[in-house]
């Protein structure tokens, strides 16, 4: 996540100008990362985590359990629209565009 946030920003070869992120099939996405996937994710993290931050880890993880809270899709576009209109870094100008059945919804 923090290796995304840091290519929005740029120099990595991205535009200066800005760029679109159109996510194709958003639902179908949205479920390759929805709660299985930001458990096996943050269980993985917690592996490799500052011992201070477990705890942290280990609630999201009981969250994510049980159906609550951000998944890793939710975090993945969070991340990305922080970089885009009315986001924090919106200087980065990338845009995000999530498309269901050929119809782009940003």
């Amino acid at each position: 996540m923090d290796a995304l946030n840091d290519i929005l920003r740029g120099g990595f070869g991205t535009p200066d100008e800005g760029f679109t992120i159109r996510v194709v099939n958003a639902t179908a996405a949205r479920r390759a990362r929805g709660y299985p996937a930001t458990i096996a994710w943050l269980e993985e993290s917690t592996a490799d985590c500052h011992p201070s931050n477990r705890a942290h880890l280990s609630a999201l993880i009981s969250e994510a359990r049980a159906a609550r809270g951000p998944t890793l899709f939710d975090m993945l576009v969070e991340i990305i629209r922080d970089h885009g209109p009315g986001g924090d870094e919106s200087e980065d100008a990338v845009i995000l565009e999530l498309d269901d059945q050929g119809i782009a919804a940003t």
